[in-house]
């Protein structure tokens, strides 16, 4: 069965109208209702750095054979 010129460009049409219609206003709308990255401002902080976690416990310490 040939293919035709329509159906393939149909097949690379259809992921960019998903695209553009599900995920890109998906995208915007979570972008308006919270703040992914956690760029506003707060008054009441005195730095914005984050501490580093603490490093874990090392359980056992290996020495290498002579």
């Amino acid at each position: 069965m040939p293919r035709y010129r329509w159906t393939e460009r149909l097949r690379r049409l259809g992921p960019v109208v998903l695209y553009f219609a599900v995920v890109t206003p998906a995208g915007l709308l979570v972008r308006a209702v919270r703040d992914p990255l956690r760029r506003s401002r707060d008054a009441g902080r005195t730095s914005y750095l984050d501490r580093p976690a603490r490093p874990r416990r090392r359980l056992a310490t290996f020495r290498r054979a002579p």
